[in-house]
């Protein structure tokens, strides 16, 4: 790995430098003593700068390394995850051509290639939101929206029967989104609680002075402490096994993050004793 060999290399030469500046510097006291405390002072200031700019270097490296590693992470979480729904959804019409079904099993069968298309979908989309987003190219359409407003529309997408959650709104003041990036970084808060253990998700509407938070708090296993400096970075996911035998691709909390500064708000994620709080803020209307 090239990262790796600067690394080496820098470790190297900032060696080579300081046994060659005290060997220097010894020559130089041997054959003139008066000049000790001159050589003293500046090779202080000439060390502190270049160990200065040696540790920047450093970190500078050990950066692209973590980037790599997570970039490395990245690529085998979406190989998995694409091939995944695209087996699934062949095996089904490979059963559906050697077999006749009736009009239900014909349906399940159906429903079954849809709900795995649907997964390929989404992945593709996080992908060219995160490439948007890197090329600054989305577009953001705000609008004025009322909280039950907004709820009426955006509970549809996860029906009463199918999914666990309370909906509270304490106040109306119409806020200030754009209705696409909300409702993306919503689904993608809920779908998360509910895929790290979540049985119950509660999304409540609290009115600020200044903004309108949005809290999405389940009662799934939490987010490591380790963890919660890095989960809204980019390709970031947990080393814990616990949490990367779960689907994933280290993108959805990113892209939330960056919609939600777009928007002029913000995501931010608090600690529980059990469970998760992301707590998404958007401006009031003008």
């Amino acid at each position: 790995m090239k990262t790796t060999r600067s690394k080496t290399l820098l470790i190297f030469l900032s060696l080579y430098i300081l046994l060659q500046f005290c060997w220097w510097g010894y020559l130089l006291l041997q054959s003139n003593s008066t000049k000790m405390l001159m050589v003293l002072g500046e090779g202080t200031v000439f060390l502190a700068i270049l160990f200065y700019g040696i540790g920047r270097l450093y970190s500078s490296i050990q950066q692209e390394l973590a980037l790599h590693q997570r970039q490395s992470n990245f690529l085998l979480s979406v190989t998995h995850e694409l091939k995944t729904p695209l087996a699934s959804v062949q095996l089904v019409l490979q059963t559906m051509l050697k077999r006749s079904f009736e009009g239900r099993q014909l349906k399940e069968f159906t429903e079954k290639a849809l709900d795995e298309n649907k997964k390929s979908q989404q992945l593709i989309e996080n992908i060219l939101q995160a490439s948007g987003l890197e090329q600054k190219a989305l577009n953001v359409h705000l609008t004025q929206v009322a909280p039950q407003e907004f709820l009426r529309e955006f509970t549809l997408h996860f029906p009463e029967s199918k999914y666990n959650i309370l909906w509270k709104s304490q106040d109306n003041t119409p806020f200030q989104c754009d209705i696409h990036m909300l409702t993306f970084i919503l689904k993608n808060l809920i779908e998360n609680g509910f895929k790290y253990g979540g049985t119950q998700i509660c999304v409540e509407f609290i009115a600020q002075k200044t903004s309108l938070e949005i809290h999405v708090i389940d009662n799934g296993i939490g987010v490591l402490e380790m963890d919660r400096p890095y989960i809204f970075d980019k390709f970031y996911r947990s080393g814990n096994d616990q949490i990367r035998e779960r689907s994933g691709t280290g993108l959805g909390l990113y892209i939330a993050r960056e919609m939600a500064v777009l928007q002029g708000g913000g995501l931010n994620y608090q600690a529980l004793s059990k469970g998760s709080c992301f707590i998404v803020s958007l401006p009031y209307g003008k």
